[in-house]
């Protein structure tokens, strides 16, 4: 739980920094 959270959390920021910065 904490290893996939850990993998997650990096592609979880980026996707929702990407939309947030394009909208």
């Amino acid at each position: 739980m904490n290893e996939r959270n850990a993998h997650n959390f990096p592609l979880d920021l980026a996707t929702v920094e990407a939309p947030s910065i394009n909208g």
